[in-house]
């Protein structure tokens, strides 16, 4: 019988489940959704209890729709958006709930750390900064709480009973030394936050965390005894899916959040760095927090007729953008939680700009995905400043690529091909499918096997044509975006507590 990796990529509005074959194809996938939570401005917190149970329900739903046997399962391995953070007691149970990586409640700390560090290292979305924010206004929960987890870690206790961190996960800590590969005793006495708190246990994407536990197994329908493996953060993980493991090699992600990431030819003591699953490997990472959620805005306040009418709406506001009364000089800025990169201002907002009376729908729609592209190339241009641009061709991936009009217009913004892949969605279900593999051995040159795996089957070429009006409208973009930074700060000071 054939053995399949159980693979759960968890998004931020969503948990892809797959089970992949050895040659790299879904038997069968499903994606469950789950809510966030805005409690105060500037705050996002999900449940983690949620989080365990979508990961049950979508179990139940891809095995049954392989109708494949539990000992056909060879292995388990799952991401997480990074930079998660949820405190548990000895017996593993949530003290909190699980604060997002774009929770921006910490401005004040991140001030306070750059202050005692002597430069910009933080903003208020860095964990490090929150893990403050919680040693400052939380106490009691700190002393109280056994280990902090993140949203991987909690789900690997919940299937394992163990308690560890994974190695890329625990970068985004900012409490990592990946380099040493240690957790850094300078950074938490920096931050206040306790060491003990950490699990002192780190393992790679490839490593057996544990075996599924008698109980786990009841309620997943899995053997007993099922190897589960480290597996990755998002980012992480999506470089494994886009095969990205050979210097230069690039991509951009279009998921609730968008981002740019190229495989380093060597490390660099730099912000931008990260490691990769890929041992001694690492990539460079700019990320924006605004990216298939701005599709999801517009369709909810946009289109809502058509979508309470059952319509397949992204086929609609595809057509829609793509119409040539479309092309008119109306701005977006995809704010809508916040910047990150490449300026971080966790106070700017969202904004439509140019709008006059006979503004159409289709405008806006074009706006929406010209200003993600903007975004892109804006992420692009701070890693040419540093790096240049040996790239032959980018990589598309995320449930984003899935609206071609969309890959379109940022192919042509960029200037660059874009590659997607047969279902850009379950990129990063492939890549945990590696993780499983590689650490049961079944290929002698590890990662490298994605090099024979590529499912990339479509180019979408940039439109020269197209050039010199996204060059001006660019410019723009930017000036938008200095002009009402001091408009966005103080409309929002102090709304983040």
């Amino acid at each position: 019988m054939k053995a399949y990796s159980l693979t759960f990529d968890f998004g931020s509005g969503s948990v892809k489940a797959a089970l992949v074959g050895s040659d790299h194809r879904i038997l069968a996938s499903c994606s469950r959704p789950y809510s966030t939570y805005y409690p105060r401005k500037g705050w996002a917190v999900q449940s983690p209890d949620t989080a365990w149970a979508s990961l049950l329900e979508a179990t139940r739903q891809v095995m049954d729709a392989a109708a494949i046997l539990p000992s056909q399962v060879k292995g388990i391995a799952l991401s997480h958006t990074g930079s998660t953070i949820i405190f548990v007691d000895r017996n593993g149970t949530p003290l909190s709930d699980c604060v997002m990586w774009m929770d921006g409640r910490a401005m004040d700390q991140a001030a306070w750390l750059n202050a005692l560090a002597g430069r910009e290292l933080y903003t208020g979305k860095n964990v490090i900064a929150k893990l403050r924010w919680f040693v400052e206004r939380e106490p009691e929960l700190v002393r109280g709480a056994y280990k902090l987890l993140d949203l991987q870690g909690y789900l690997l206790l919940r299937m394992t009973g163990v308690m560890v961190y994974e190695f890329t996960g625990a970068r985004t800590t900012r409490l990592f030394d990946v380099f040493q590969g240690r957790w850094d005793q300078a950074k938490f006495l920096q931050s206040g936050f306790p060491r003990r708190l950490v699990p002192e246990r780190v393992v790679r994407s490839e490593d057996l965390v544990g075996r599924l536990t008698a109980p786990a197994a009841r309620l997943l329908g899995l053997n007993e005894g099922t190897p589960v493996y480290g597996g990755c953060c998002d980012h992480a993980t999506a470089v494994l899916g886009a095969a990205c493991t050979h210097p230069g090699d690039a991509h951009i992600y279009i998921g609730t959040s968008a981002w740019l990431a190229v495989t380093a030819r060597e490390y660099s003591d730099v912000s931008t760095i990260r490691p990769s699953p890929v041992p001694g490997q690492w990539y460079h990472y700019y990320e924006s927090d605004s990216g298939g959620n701005c599709i999801d805005y517009l369709i909810r306040h946009h289109y809502q007729k058509e979508l309470a009418e059952g319509l397949d709406v992204y086929s609609l506001l595809g057509e829609e953008s793509a119409d040539s009364s479309s092309y008119r000089d109306v701005l977006f800025l995809p704010f809508l939680t916040g910047a990150s990169a490449p300026i971080s201002d966790v106070r700017s907002r969202a904004s439509l700009l140019n709008l006059e009376a006979g503004t159409t729908r289709g405008q806006i729609a074009r706006a929406v995905l010209e200003g993600m592209g903007f975004n892109l190339l804006w992420l692009k241009e701070f890693y040419m400043a540093d790096h240049g641009w040996d790239v032959g061709q980018l990589r598309g991936i995320g449930g984003g690529m899935m609206l071609p009009e969309s890959v379109q217009t940022i192919a042509n913004i960029l200037g660059d091909p874009i590659a997607t892949m047969r279902d850009p969605r379950f990129a990063g279900n492939v890549g945990l499918a590696v993780c499983v593999e590689t650490g049961l051995r079944e290929h002698t040159d590890g990662y490298a096997v994605l090099d024979k795996t590529g499912a990339f089957d479509r180019v979408f070429e940039p439109q020269s044509a197209l050039r010199e009006r996204y060059d001006r409208l660019y410019r723009s973009y930017k000036s938008a975006f200095f002009a009402l930074s001091q408009v966005y700060n103080t409309l929002n000071e102090g709304k983040e507590e």
